[in-house]
């Protein structure tokens, strides 16, 4: 075999390689998520990582529990909240808002206690509605978790 030849073969092994390996590394991670499960690119239990993706972060007051519903394959519940501040974004009024916890069984969002949601726009799954990226544990808005949240409100908005 000639220079050339070794040199082709060798390419050739490295490309098989590593297409081996990105494809095991996908069935890796689609084994991960089934139906009613979802991955992320950012720690949705932390303000600091979920804020950066949120087009609206705003603290509302759950007006009601307006249904369960399944969104791709997602167990959701769908809010009616009345937005009280905006820390992020121009949402404003009465919005509906989809949260799909991570865990099941799934605590409902108690009516009249206001919350911090930091939101996508998703009036393709339900009309006039935001998504709720933030899977943390969704307690009462307090000071101290307003400081947190306005913290990171303040990072640049990533698009994912």
């Amino acid at each position: 075999m000639n220079r050339k030849n070794k040199l082709l073969a060798a390419g050739a092994v490295a490309v098989a390689v590593l297409a081996a390996g990105g494809w095991a590394g996908y069935q890796y991670l689609a084994a991960q998520a089934g139906p009613g499960c979802s991955l992320r690119g950012y720690d949705a239990r932390s303000p600091a990582s979920t804020a950066p993706f949120a087009e609206d972060v705003f603290t509302g007051r759950v007006l009601e529990f307006e249904e369960r519903t399944e969104l791709e394959d997602l167990p959701t519940d769908v809010y009616r909240v009345e937005v009280e501040s905006v820390l992020r974004g121009d949402v404003r009024g009465t919005v509906r808002v989809t949260f799909a916890p991570d865990e099941e069984p799934a605590r409902r969002l108690a009516d009249g206690v206001t919350y911090v949601f930091a939101t996508q726009e998703a009036k393709e799954y339900v009309e006039d509605s935001q998504a709720q990226l933030f899977q943390g544990e969704m307690k009462p808005a307090d000071g101290a978790q307003l400081r947190v949240w306005k913290r990171a409100a303040a990072l640049p908005v990533l698009t994912a």
